[in-house]
């Protein structure tokens, strides 16, 4: 995990909360794997929840407290919201908390960092993810979730956006900031899995090969730098 410094540009690692946390991150692992591997073997109608959670060895309300659907385990979208740690410190930043103080931070670099942030609380496994995109173009449902939840967080961003800066939802800036920050970190997260929908599968097979060498902590900076890089081309194209 992660949280916003005092630039709002930074982030700093923060230690595991403990053997409660390893255990939730393993949980959330085993089941997002265990239901990928059953959907690419029999299909998203092939497999039910019960089915799931008997062969990662934990109970239906376990499942429901991590994820809302069997699509989103297969997405491994949570059901917790993934900025929610980071919100405050994101509002603390704004002209409206902020107003006038040192701490105050431009809004690009706030939203680049609550970006950046929420990505270390998504477990992406990165080494699986041919196997993955495969699954999405055999379901058509697990692309109209994705589409969907994509659709939300943009909501939800916009929001944030609209709280920090003290005007409404519906406000054009909100709007826009939150559309365009959305369309940047699929941008990044393109970059991050490296095109994979445009490879070859031996490609595909040797890009999973180097990915099981990369840490977590790698590949969050790793992140970082791609969202850094994509979000300051997009300030050099507004500025020309």
């Amino acid at each position: 995990m992660h949280y916003m410094n005092d630039s709002a540009t930074e982030v700093r690692e923060i230690k595991p909360s403990g053997v409660r946390e390893r255990r939730r991150q393993e949980t959330y692992r085993a089941l997002t794997a265990q239901a990928r591997k059953l959907t690419a073997e029999r299909g998203l109608n092939g497999f039910t929840v019960q089915e799931l959670c008997a062969a990662v060895g934990v109970s239906r309300r376990t499942f429901f407290n991590y994820f809302a659907t069997k699509e989103d385990v297969i997405l491994g979208a949570r059901l917790t919201d993934p900025l929610q740690p980071f919100t405050q410190a994101f509002l603390d930043s704004g002209p409206v908390v902020a107003a006038g103080s040192m701490d105050q931070v431009p809004l690009q670099d706030a939203v680049r960092t609550l970006i950046i942030q929420g990505f270390s609380t998504m477990g992406v496994p990165r080494a699986d993810m041919y196997a993955f995109m495969e699954i999405m173009k055999a379901e058509p449902a697990l692309m109209k979730r994705m589409i969907e939840s994509a659709r939300s967080r943009q909501r939800r961003l916009g929001e944030l956006i609209a709280e920090r800066e003290g005007t409404s939802v519906d406000d054009p800036l909100a709007q826009t900031a939150s559309a365009l920050a959305s369309h940047l970190m699929t941008s990044a997260f393109e970059r991050f899995f490296g095109h994979l929908d445009g490879r070859e599968e031996s490609q595909h097979q040797s890009l999973d090969e180097g990915a099981d060498t990369e840490t977590p902590a790698q590949a969050q900076a790793r992140f970082a730098d791609i969202v850094t890089d994509i979000f300051d081309n997009a300030a050099r194209f507004f500025r020309a």
